[in-house]
């Protein structure tokens, strides 16, 4: 069995790109902190930037092969990589934030405080049924760490404890859920 936390960047890389599950968990235990911290800045919001550190590491998974050590050090690539995906995140918000008309908040304003209305209940739940069908689609490891996450509030270290698992495996596992569930989802929009 290999040690993939003794292994260099580089290593890491190519077996990443090898498609090695185990390569990028090591990469996200090393630089995870630093992504977060670029993305935090950049941002400025706690959430978004845990968001944006999981796509900065979905990215890192589907470019590795795209690394090239001659033009560079793997953590320099990172950094990059990460920069990059935080800028377009940043692009989008703008974006988005452009897209809202502010007579959209005028409708709030009709409704009294702390009530919502019939439309909101109705498209709840069934945003709520479609967020549990896209639950039951995942892996039960998968879906076991989402539900204490998201569910239960434990942060991902008690869920490590509980678990009885690596810290790296259950940041692993939540990553690729989310993932897996935002594709279901795109999906579900699609159709």
């Amino acid at each position: 069995m290999i040690d993939y936390q003794i292994l260099e960047d580089q290593e890491l890389l190519y077996r990443i790109a090898a498609g090695e599950k185990d390569a990028l968990e090591a990469v996200y235990c090393r630089y995870s902190s630093a992504v977060y911290s670029l993305a935090r800045y950049m941002l400025r919001s706690e959430a978004v930037a845990e968001e944006a550190t999981q796509e900065v590491f979905l990215n890192i998974w589907l470019k590795a092969s795209s690394y090239n050590s001659s033009r560079g050090q793997p953590k320099s690539w990172i950094m990059s990589v990460a920069h990059h995906k935080i800028i377009d995140i940043i692009r989008s918000r703008r974006r988005t934030a452009a897209a809202t008309d502010p007579k959209d908040y005028e409708t709030l304003d009709l409704l009294p405080s702390g009530q919502e209305s019939t439309e909101e209940s109705v498209t709840r739940s069934l945003e709520g049924e479609r967020i549990r069908r896209a639950l039951d689609k995942l892996p039960e490891a998968q879906k076991e760490v989402i539900m204490l996450s998201y569910f239960s509030g434990l942060s991902q270290s008690e869920i490590a404890s509980r678990l009885d698992q690596p810290l790296g495996t259950v940041k692993t596992r939540a990553r690729l859920a989310l993932q897996k569930l935002r594709e279901e989802l795109r999906q579900d929009d699609e159709e």
